[in-house]
Formats: C-alpha cells, structure tokens, sequence
C-alpha cells in the first residue's frame, strides 16, 4: 500500500489499511472485494508518471501536411523534439525504405519507431499537458469521442485522394472545386463538422475534452485545405461555415501557438509557402 500511495497523507493510508484488515473475502462481487478495486484505480492517481523519453524525433516533409497536429502538441506540450524535415528530392533514394510502411511521418522514441500519423497524434497527446491537462483525455469514452473526430478526417481525405493522381490540372482544380461546392461531396462532411462545433457549445471538439488532439488536427488540416497546398481549393473556403472560422481563430490565437506560427524560423524553417494562414486572421 506504501509504495501504491507515495505522497499520500498518512490518515488515508491508515484507514485503507483498516478496511483492508477487516476483510475475509476478497472476491470481486464481494463488498471488500469492490472496495480493494476501487482502491486500485484511486492509487493510480498517486503513482509516478512514467518516465518522459530522452529523445524524440519526428521524421516528415517540410509542409504541414499530416505531422503537424504533432509539432503542435508537442511545442504546447513544451516537449522537446527534433523536427527532422526530409527534403522531397532525398525521400525515396534515402528515407522511404528505412520507414516501417515506406511512409512519414515516423516519430522516433529513445531509438523506438511509432508510425502512422494518428497512433502517433495519440502518443503525443497522452505524453503531453497544456496548463495541466492531458491533450489526450484518460477517460475511455471522453477518448472515443475524441478518436472518433480524428478518424472522421479519413473520410475526407479518402474524397480527396484520387485527385492527387491525376495529371491535368484543370481536371484536378474542377473536381476539388465541386467536392467543396454547394451539395458536393466535400460540403457534406465540413458541414458536420461545423454541426460538431456548434453543438458542443464550448468551442472546442469535444466538450468535455476540453483542448485535445482532436482540435489541433481540425486546426491544422481544414488551414491545410485553405492554405494553397491544394490547388484549386480557395483561402476563403470556409467562409460559409463559422463555427469552423471561429475555432481556426480561438486555437490561432493560443499565446504559444501564435508565438509559434510568428517565429517563421521555429515553424517554417524551410520557408514554405503555405503557413501563413495559421497565424491570426489570415
């Protein structure tokens, strides 16, 4: 129990010992039994955090793209990271076959590989606290919720895929520009996502999460969109949705984020053109 406790006052350790002492039958539907399980779950809040790594590396291109929800949580986390930006003419000759899928990014922990970019976002999210509070919610259900927004993206994304294949530039800007349309495709999945939003109330994902992973990805992604990486998809794509605008400036206007996206040295060391619609009010 000592070791379970730590830095628990003595008078709640006695009196677990106590209830402990007394009990017989230790079996999980029995009341004592109940009662050593819920005195399981209370000691986790007492018990050391693991370990936080020695060294991180997050492997990826010199966009955006998919790892920057990553390079926000850990910057808010005040984690610190090596942001490896692999230049896309070295990609295939000399990356591409040390990764686990043959794709980035990659995040590398004291010499251990994780891939794939949202197994990766809910590490980092668990791993990392703004003003105290995990980016990634220890509550099961509150986590679902937040998996479940993330996981959404996919479907968006899946619209857009094809359209990264095709040659002709014309044909490639006409059907992005339709998915995004009044009655397109597109238009169907932002506007639940801006329902999402305005249901909540609170202005972030997922109410009860309160600033999660789920907010950094929206914010990075829908500016993605936006920011003219997509050719054909305008800045003011998201003019008719609000509530999407609204969080874009609530999570831009983070002091650390702002700080962030103003030092163009820290967030775009690379210098390319498709950051500025992070910073406020662009």
């Amino acid at each position: 129990l000592k070791s379970w406790f730590g830095s628990a006052s003595q008078s709640v350790l006695n009196t677990w010992i106590s209830i402990v002492e007394g009990c017989t039958d230790l079996s999980s539907e029995s009341t004592c039994g109940r009662m050593g399980a819920s005195m399981a779950h209370c000691a986790e809040g007492f018990m050391p955090s693991p370990p936080a790594p020695k060294t991180i590396t997050l492997k990826y291109f010199p966009i955006a793209g998919r790892a920057e929800p990553i390079r926000l949580a850990l910057m808010l986390g005040n984690v610190k990271y090596f942001d490896q930006r692999i230049p896309g003419q070295d990609w295939t000759e000399k990356w591409k076959a040390s990764t686990p899928y043959g794709q980035v990014p990659t995040l590398n922990v004291d010499g251990k590989t994780i891939a794939q970019s949202k197994a990766i976002l809910r590490y980092v999210g668990k791993l990392c606290k703004y003003h105290g509070y995990s980016l990634y919610p220890k509550d099961p259900l509150v986590a679902a919720k937040v998996d479940e927004l993330m996981d959404a993206f996919d479907d968006l994304w899946i619209l857009l895929a094809p359209t990264f294949l095709m040659t002709d530039p014309r044909e490639k800007e006409s059907y992005r520009q339709n998915l995004f349309a009044p009655g397109g495709a597109g238009s169907a999945k932002v506007s639940i996502f801006e329902r999402t939003l305005a249901e909540g109330g609170t202005g972030y994902v997922v109410p009860q999460a309160g600033l999660s992973v789920a907010d950094l990805l929206y914010f990075c992604f829908f500016n993605v969109l936006r920011s003219g990486f997509v050719e054909g998809l305008p800045r003011d794509l998201l003019k008719d949705y609000p509530q999407l605008m609204k969080h874009k400036e609530r999570i831009a206007n983070l002091s650390e984020v702002k700080a962030y996206y103003t030092d163009s040295k820290r967030s775009n060391p690379n210098g390319v053109p498709y950051y500025e619609v992070f910073l406020p009010g662009k």
